[in-house]
């Protein structure tokens, strides 16, 4: 099991609609959310990066291996 998130689920779901609703104001995925974590305080733009994705795979969105089926695969 990994370390306890440093932002609350609450301000983790924020990020995502927000990311969603200013991504057409920006160049890229990525500069928005840059600006929103910017907004939000949150310290790197590579910690909303990363959970957009992992939630992104865990909806079948994106190709990848979903943190159950990683953890099931460690345990083997």
């Amino acid at each position: 099991m990994g370390r306890p998130s440093k932002y609350s689920r609450e301000l983790r779901e924020r990020a995502f609609r927000m990311v969603a609703e200013v991504r057409s104001d920006y160049p890229s995925e990525y500069a928005a959310m840059t600006a929103v974590a910017q907004m939000l305080g949150v310290g790197s733009p590579e910690t909303i990066r990363t959970r957009i994705r992992r939630e992104q795979v865990g909806a079948g969105d994106r190709l990848g291996v979903t943190t159950d089926a990683a953890a099931e695969s460690k345990r083997a």
